[in-house]
């Protein structure tokens, strides 16, 4: 098959919708399909055949994001060669993607990776829509399409209750497993000067007001108070980093939280394998991409008990689920530090998971649903 990935976020941006394109068209390929991307045009062009960039500009405060001007004539001839129309967005480059599935009567599969009402924030004040509209936005995107995937299910319930008529289907996504089969390529405990039986607790992401990091400062500094060898890794950037260093020298805590800022792929890996813990403290995902990375590298995540959240963790198997309390996370976090037997079954639970979710399961399930829609056939779940 020919297949159109369409996404507003892609390389050298770093998220986790880049990772999850990129990883997809990697195992596409891997599996004989050919692949096109259509993307925005970023600084520094990290490009391969049959990828098309739009001219782009920065979005509101999200310096790092890029909005894609929907217009590329190369891109636009090549949209007759497809079979499959697959948007990742729900943005401008959804839109180059819908023309072209009613266009030229291409199946059109929409992956809802974004959740809108949780990002509201980017919009500045006076043009910010009401949570109400984001959901008819993301509605209406959604049911434009043959059909939609998402990573959890309680994303489709999300969607169900916003008015998505279009078949929904649950497709997670995780990092192919053979990129932690690679030898290191440093030493995080040597380059980032951490002493001697260091427990590695780590944070990995955008720096940003819906990843709720103020919350997971305060609980790091009670770890802290029973747990002296504890250290605290924050790997990522985005607007909130200075305010967030500030915050970690008022609680005390600057000799023991180390801002690595984005990490290279082969970097990042080897953290998660070095790690001993995964914090997560957001309150609203459709997934939770880091925590299926950590997990791949065999790190169990201590984690606020989120929409999305809830799906990739299963509590007491892969991880720990906790309400939004200071307190019980920092309790979970040391409980599970202090109790070797528990800790090593928890890993191999979040092993197992991360493997059900890999990135390699995930591809063969959205070829299921290319074939069955370009068949008109109706599209199973399972």
């Amino acid at each position: 098959m020919r297949i159109g990935l369409f996404t507003d976020a892609y390389l050298p941006e770093i998220s986790g919708v880049t990772s999850a394109v990129h990883w997809l068209r990697e195992e596409l390929e891997r599996l004989g399909h050919t692949t096109y991307i259509y993307a925005p045009r970023y600084d520094r062009p990290m490009d391969r055949p049959r990828t098309f960039r739009f001219r782009s500009g920065p979005v509101f405060s999200y310096k790092t994001a890029r909005m894609a001007l929907p217009y590329n004539r190369a891109a636009v001839r090549s949209l007759r060669d497809l079979d499959i129309v697959h948007s990742h967005t729900p943005f401008s480059l959804a839109y180059v993607a819908m023309v072209a599935a009613h266009h030229y009567g291409i199946p059109h599969i929409q992956t809802y990776h974004t959740y809108l009402s949780a990002l509201r924030h980017y919009v500045p004040r006076p043009i910010r829509p009401p949570v109400k509209a984001a959901e008819a936005y993301s509605a209406l995107m959604c049911n434009r399409a043959t059909a939609v995937t998402v990573p959890t299910e309680s994303i489709r319930d999300e969607l169900k209750r916003y008015g998505v008529r279009t078949p929904i289907y649950v497709v997670p996504f995780g990092p192919p497993l053979s990129l932690y089969r690679h030898p290191a390529v440093w030493s995080p405990r040597e380059a980032l000067g951490l002493p001697g039986g260091a427990q590695i607790c780590l944070y990995t992401g955008r720096l940003s007001e819906e990843k709720n990091l103020s919350f997971l400062l305060r609980a790091f500094a009670r770890i802290r108070l029973f747990d002296s060898r504890a250290v605290l890794v924050i790997a990522g950037d985005g607007p909130l980093r200075s305010r967030l260093e500030e915050e970690a020298e008022k609680l005390d805590l600057k000799r023991v939280v180390r801002f690595t800022g984005f990490l290279d792929r082969p970097l990042l890996v080897d953290l998660y394998k070095s790690a001993d813990l995964f914090l997560f403290s957001s309150k609203a995902e459709t997934q939770g991409l880091a925590i299926v990375e950590a997990m791949a590298g065999g790190t169990p995540a201590v984690a606020v008990a989120a929409l999305g959240v809830s799906d990739v963790i299963m509590d007491g198997l892969s991880g720990v689920l906790v309400p939004e309390d200071e307190d019980a996370f920092a309790r979970a976090a040391l409980e599970l530090l202090g109790d070797e037997e528990r800790y090593r079954r928890l890993s191999r639970g979040a092993l197992a998971e991360a493997e059900r979710m890999s990135v390699c399961n995930s591809a063969r399930r959205l070829i299921e649903i290319y074939e069955e829609a370009l068949a008109g056939r109706p599209i199973t779940t399972r």
